[in-house]
């Protein structure tokens, strides 16, 4: 079968620009996960020319031996050409263990299921507290906390991808008190360290997505289902504002014999993490954006009434169970008293900021609303927002001028109900974060990224349309040869009659070094059918072979007890 990946011109000027001198920092709870999370952009970053870290806040060793996890996660790494590798070595926990997850204890030192109480890791691998502090941490909520804060100021990496709120407990405890250490962070007076921090899921879009990986075209990760332990829909969480990001052709392809990510997948044997290869392969990669430039993290913030701490801090959403499958989030938010007249909030600084922009969100749990909010600043402007949306979605106000300020008041107008607040309040001195990612676009064809796209040649036209990052700039979209077709104003692909395909490219105008290219290409019913037919046996061989090689593991373990 021909490989379509090369035969068409398909830049992008993400994947193409070079991030020689980045940083880049993963942070995941269990050996595998970070293939759940990231593999693809682990592999992109490492072909970039960053310098690519991962740390995983626990050992694995619920089921198997740490030595076993961390020797896996390793080799899985060395694939995707990681060497520089962090184990915390705090203890792998699964949902209502009865000895009691650390999250719960932040001082008291609790037992893991392995029997452990302090961290660890293997003989060649020490974990991270040892490596830096010659001593071992204890297993509490405290001491994971300054280790992740310990890390990430070691490392001061550009680029932070972390896990979010997964049903597993391990995957909760780590997304929360990394966000309590990064606050820890960026709320120290003088701080000046701001990196671009991605939060992703390595469950619903992941590990739990379908099997879709067998497909004319490769779909970019869908839409997760309505469940119980999803928080999509609350606060960041619109899948509409989702950041995408693009893959390498070693990450997606028709076939997943020669797939990076499927062969990294392999080397965690002990988890059959290949198995998942069919979920965890798309064609883009979905992450949620925090801003860590806030100005209220460097701001003094008081209120008419009730505690507004909460507004400074990096964490937004809260749990105070991370074992229960349906999530309960904590009411993070400021709530004035009923009695207060003024129900205001005020923020200030030290010295004057400029300010472009202004998030605002409402409490993520309410049984009020907000419908009118006034913004004021010493400046003397003034400007009025309407009602905010429920389950604390944040809404963002471009400025029309940018404001320099000392202090600012924000004050709920008109409210309804017995209980209303603010789970959020970001101003920021640029519309977009200034990152060392640089603004890029994607083609996509029915709302997948597309790359090589196949298309039957019966067809003469296709719908095309433009995901963009941190840009609203107009974009060009024109074929690279006239003599296959062409693009009309619509974003409609036109072939010629004779045309097999059709190679396309969009940029911004005025701006030709962020683009994109792909390749459409026009294949007979025969050429398809092989491709498919291709397809289903290599399916039907490897899940044949993985599910033989599944059980060869867990034998071996169950009589060697080491694999």
């Amino acid at each position: 079968m021909e490989n379509f990946t090369e035969i068409g011109k398909i830049n992008n000027s993400f994947l193409k620009e070079s991030a020689a001198g980045q940083k880049v920092l993963v942070i995941v709870p269990h050996e595998d996960d970070e293939m759940n999370l990231a593999g693809s952009m682990i592999y992109t970053y490492v072909q970039k020319g960053a310098e690519v870290y991962c740390a995983f806040t626990t050992n694995g060793d619920y089921s198997f031996a740490a030595s076993t996890r961390l020797y896996e996660a390793e080799q899985s790494l060395q694939k995707l050409g990681v060497t520089k590798i962090f184990f915390l070595g705090y203890g792998d926990t699964a949902n209502h263990y009865p000895g009691g997850h650390l999250f719960y204890h932040e001082n008291e030192i609790v037992t893991s299921p392995a029997g452990h109480q302090e961290t660890y890791g293997s003989l060649h691998s020490p974990d991270f507290s040892f490596q830096i502090r010659k001593s071992h941490s204890p297993y509490c909520r405290a001491a994971m906390r300054h280790d992740l804060e310990s890390l990430i100021l070691f490392l001061k990496a550009d680029i932070i991808f972390c896990i979010d709120l997964d049903v597993h407990a391990d995957h909760r405890a780590a997304s929360i008190i990394f966000e309590e250490a990064m606050g820890n962070i960026l709320t120290r007076g003088g701080n000046t360290y701001q990196p671009t921090v991605f939060k992703g899921f390595a469950y619903c879009t992941s590990f739990g997505a379908p099997k879709d990986f067998y497909t004319r075209n490769i779909y970019s990760v869908p839409l997760p289902p309505k469940a119980d332990d999803s928080i999509i829909g609350l606060s960041l969480y619109d899948w509409k504002s989702r950041v995408r990001f693009p893959v390498l052709p070693k990450c997606r392809g028709h076939f997943l014999h020669d797939n990076i990510l499927y062969q990294a997948l392999f080397k965690h044997a002990s988890q059959s993490a290949a198995l998942h290869a069919v979920r965890i392969v798309n064609g883009d990669t979905v992450f949620w954006k925090r801003r860590t430039d806030n100005l209220i993290y460097q701001a003094n913030v008081t209120a008419s009434s009730g505690n507004p701490y909460d507004l400074k801090e990096f964490k937004i959403l809260d749990l105070k169970n991370i074992d229960e499958s349906n999530v309960s989030i904590i009411d993070h938010s400021w709530c004035p008293s009923i009695d207060d007249s003024k129900k205001e909030i005020y923020i200030s600084w030290p010295n004057k900021q400029n300010i472009s922009l202004v998030k605002i969100a409402g409490s993520i749990k309410s049984d009020g609303c907000i419908k009118r909010i006034i913004i004021s600043f010493d400046n003397g402007s003034i400007y009025e927002l309407g009602a905010l949306p429920m389950h604390g979605r944040i809404i963002s106000i471009k400025l029309p001028e940018i404001q320099q300020v000392s202090t600012a008041c924000v004050r709920l107008e008109d409210v309804e109900g017995s209980r209303y607040g603010l789970s959020f309040i970001g101003f920021f001195a640029h519309e977009y974060e200034m990152s060392v990612i640089n603004p890029y676009i994607k083609l996509l064809i029915n709302d997948d990224f597309a790359y090589d796209y196949l298309i039957p040649n019966t067809v003469n036209a296709c719908q095309l349309s433009v995901y963009q990052y941190n840009t609203k700039e107009k974009i060009h979209i024109y074929s690279l040869d006239d003599m296959d077709g062409w693009v009309d104003s619509d974003y409609v692909a036109h072939f010629t009659s004779n045309a097999d395909r059709l190679c396309i490219r969009a940029e911004i105008e005025g701006n030709p070094d962020c683009y994109d290219e792909i390749c459409i290409h026009r294949l007979s019913w025969r050429a398809l059918q092989k491709l498919r037919l291709c397809q289903c046996i290599e399916n039907r061989l490897l899940t044949f072979f993985l599910k033989k090689h599944r059980k060869y593991t867990h034998i071996r373990h169950k009589y060697l007890k080491k694999l």
